[in-house]
């Protein structure tokens, strides 16, 4: 029985390589990509259209050639939630670019980020940022440890109670992104917005919609 999501032709015109990647992990994405209409063309040929690279920073030389030659350049998550929504999900993503380095953002390390109001696979979406950055994820709010609060919207118990933790620093999900993209920490200021509405970006490819009070804070 194939996956739920499964489509035939999620990959059609996808002519792809695979470096870096160890034999199961590499076998996995490679039945993906042609159970869903991809070509393996073995290598990053003037015939590859795609090239799915593990372990392989942003400025590799093999990424930097994918790219100048016209490829577009995606790590092997990008195969994984195509395959899942069955389309392809955007691959700009930060989710989906290789790292600018393998230890993670810079200063990251001593990250602790919890999140609220998130479910399903955004919740999925911006835990995988945390690990990209090099930070890390606790379920719970814990007042001591925690240092970053990412909010759907700016209520809540776990955001009220962070209100009161001046340690705590609450932002919206675009800082997580935003950092990945200038691959450094960035200051949280003018992420302390609160949103009226459904918040939406592109974490994966999906349409949302976003409506900013501009200029309040989420602390008043």
């Amino acid at each position: 029985m194939q996956e739920s999501g499964f489509n035939p032709k999620t990959f059609l015109g996808v002519r792809f390589a695979l470096v870096g990647f160890n034999p199961t992990h590499g076998n996995s994405l490679r039945s993906k990509l042609v159970s869903g209409g991809g070509v393996d063309v073995g290598q990053c040929s003037q015939s590859c259209t795609h090239l799915i690279v593990d372990k392989l920073v942003y400025d590799d030389p093999i990424c930097v050639a994918a790219r100048s030659s016209g490829k577009v350049v995606v790590t092997g998550s990008w195969v994984g939630h195509s395959f899942d929504t069955g389309m392809l999900v955007h691959a700009n993503s930060v989710l989906y670019k290789p790292l600018r380095d393998l230890n993670g953002v810079p200063g990251s390390k001593t990250l602790v980020v919890c999140l609220t109001g998130y479910q399903g696979q955004d919740r999925e979406d911006i835990m995988a940022m945390v690990d990209l950055m090099g930070g890390n994820f606790s379920k719970p709010l814990v007042a001591n440890r925690v240092t970053h609060l990412i909010c759907y919207k700016f209520e809540g118990e776990k955001y009220e109670l962070a209100k009161r933790m001046k340690k705590i620093k609450v932002v919206n999900h675009r800082w997580l992104e935003d950092c990945l993209k200038n691959w450094k920490l960035l200051p949280e200021v003018e992420y302390e917005i609160r949103y009226i509405s459904i918040s939406i970006s592109c974490i994966s490819g999906r349409l949302e919609l976003l409506f900013y009070t501009v200029g309040v804070s989420c602390f008043y």
